[in-house]
């Protein structure tokens, strides 16, 4: 009778040997792209995001094929001091898991951990991949496992440096172009003043569109047909070209059809101009990249193995054995452990959860009985992108001649979501993109109201001649109980971590005075005001929305 066939001869593992370690490993990307979704929903230049995962497991799955052959025992490199600091690093990387999954669990906008996060999954990916093949393995699946990155969160000065100022370039050639053709248009920040109103107040707070997602397209592109990398380069330059002139064209569409129809007409054109100059700055890579392959791809065959001589090579799984074994054994620690941090992460934050967050917050009144007062109504467009629960808007003059100027929004506790919303939207990101210029930082001061002492930032705006004294506090639910609310610093960041606060109801209140000559005078209105401005409320809000004709923060100043 014939021996029976060993564990060698049968050929591939049993199914479940495999797909256990590879689905516990996947918790780990899984996770990671739960947590950088969130900027994909609440940042519309990151909703290409979406596809990126999908895209970089094409791409992974188009170069599988062609793959160098894996590590033998024969060609396994010695047990050398390199690969024990190799493994020492890798050990040391998935303990730097546990405290970046807690901190990102309530800072998903915080690019510093969302880049060291997405780093580190790359990093322990890239060390699965060694385990195989070595690091020609490692060098072939570079571009498909780093592919992710372009889906996080540029840091918040390269973003606002580059997209803000594009936008600025965008309107200053629109209000030049359009000029051309008699209709008259005044640039203020990356807004367009013309006579029937103002056009981009939401560009005002958001960069240049397209800018990332063509970025994303045109790497995708120069990868998919394997370009040669000057080539890529330019490609990626042609793409950003490209999306920079058909924002031109955009905004030329959007600023024609608002002196035509009127500001009402935006609501019509904005999407649809949006959605076409992202096909278009598609398709227009799509064409560039198909026109150049023929003569500037790598073909990718040179410098790998056909999979038919891959399988040729390798007739058995016992001349890589132990890296197949290793492999298993490193996958499943990984899921393991990514599931522990989630686990931990959870534990964490629910064991420190306020047991009355929300029960009561603050709102704000206003003096209805002004003869100058009036309600403000913000347009569709500017409602959907703050996606409040609760606005209440609101414009009036005091005795003394001042003017004012008041905007508060709350985002009820739903999600983690509904707190990032509450963050993107503040003067000193929207306020010099509308054209107004710092002149003075005021920094953080309390002010007494309603038995609280609310934390408001204060700074001075210019505009046309005109002096702003701005005053901006955001508060979370139970921060009466924690010294007030903290700032977007690292500092503060940590320690919101420290005492588990996550999920909390957000609200924000802006205040706007003209008329005060100084700063400190503006201060000491808006204490002796706030008072009367501020009531607390019992319960979950009510949701509601007070409206009038006014478009944005810069014109309501005009009432």
């Amino acid at each position: 009778m014939p021996p029976s066939p060993t564990s060698e001869s049968r050929g591939p593992a049993v199914p479940w040997s495999v797909v256990l370690p590879l689905a516990l490993f996947a918790i780990l990307w899984v996770d990671l792209v739960r947590q950088l979704s969130y900027t994909w929903e609440t940042n519309e230049q990151y909703g290409y995001g979406w596809f990126v995962p999908f895209l970089a497991l094409g791409l992974f799955i188009r170069r599988w094929p062609n793959r160098p052959a894996p590590l033998t025992t024969e060609h396994r490199p010695l047990n050398t001091g390199r690969n024990f600091l190799l493994s020492a690093f890798c050990f040391l990387l998935c303990l730097l898991l546990l405290p970046l999954r807690v901190i990102i669990e309530i800072n998903p906008d915080w690019p510093l951990v969302t880049w060291s996060l997405t780093l580190l999954v790359v990093a322990l990916s890239f060390y699965a991949v060694f385990l195989v093949g070595g690091w020609r393995w490692v060098k072939y699946f570079a571009f498909p496992v780093c592919f992710i990155l372009v889906a996080v969160q540029w840091p918040y000065r390269i973003e606002n440096g580059l997209t803000q100022n594009l936008m600025q370039v965008v309107a200053s050639l629109t209000v030049e172009i359009i000029g051309w053709f008699g209709v008259p248009a005044l640039q203020r920040g990356n807004l367009i003043e013309i006579s029937t109103g103002m056009l981009g107040v939401d560009e005002a707070c958001s960069g240049i569109r397209s800018l990332q997602s063509t970025l994303m397209a045109a790497l995708f592109l120069g990868e998919l047909y394997r370009l040669r990398w000057p080539i890529r380069l330019l490609l990626v330059g042609a793409g950003l070209t490209a999306a920079f002139l058909l924002n031109v064209c955009r905004t030329l569409l959007l600023t024609w059809q608002a002196n035509a129809h009127g500001i009402s007409a935006i609501d019509k054109w904005h999407d649809p101009a949006g959605f076409t100059i992202a096909i278009a700055c598609f398709f227009v890579l799509w064409a560039l990249a198909v026109l150049i392959k023929h003569k500037w791809s790598t073909g990718g065959q040179s410098s790998v193995i056909s999979s038919s001589e891959v399988s040729g090579r390798l007739p058995q799984l016992s001349t890589f054995n132990f890296q197949l074994s290793t492999l298993r054994r490193y996958l499943l620690a990984v899921g393991l452990w990514s599931l522990v941090c989630i686990i931990a992460t959870e534990v964490w934050y629910r064991s420190h959860e306020p047991k009355q967050a929300g029960a009561f917050h603050w709102t704000a009144t206003f003096p209805t009985n002004l003869p100058a007062f009036k309600l403000i109504e913000l347009p569709e467009r500017t409602r959907e992108l703050i996606a409040s629960d609760t606005s209440a808007c609101a414009s009036w003059s005091d005795a003394n001649g001042s003017d004012w100027t008041v905007f508060f929004f709350r985002w009820n506790p739903t999600s983690i979501a509904s707190m990032l919303k509450a963050r993107i939207h503040r003067p000193e990101r929207c306020l010099p993109a509308s054209g107004l210029r710092l002149i003075t930082d005021g920094g953080l001061e309390t002010f007494a109201a309603a038995g609280l002492q609310l934390p408001f930032r204060r700074s001075t705006y210019e505009a046309e001649g005109r002096t702003l004294h701005v005053f901006f506090c955001q508060w979370e639910d139970g921060s009466e109980q924690q010294g007030g609310v903290w700032e977007s610093k690292l500092a503060d960041r940590i320690r919101s971590v420290l005492v588990g606060r996550r999920k909390l109801g957000q609200q924000t209140m802006e205040v706007i005075l003209t008329g005060p000559p100084t700063l400190d005078a503006a201060t000491a209105a808006l204490r002796s005001a706030l008072p009367g401005l501020v009531q607390l409320e019992h319960g979950q809000p009510e949701v509601r929305s007070q409206r009038s004709e006014i478009r944005d923060p810069i014109s309501s100043l005009e009432h």
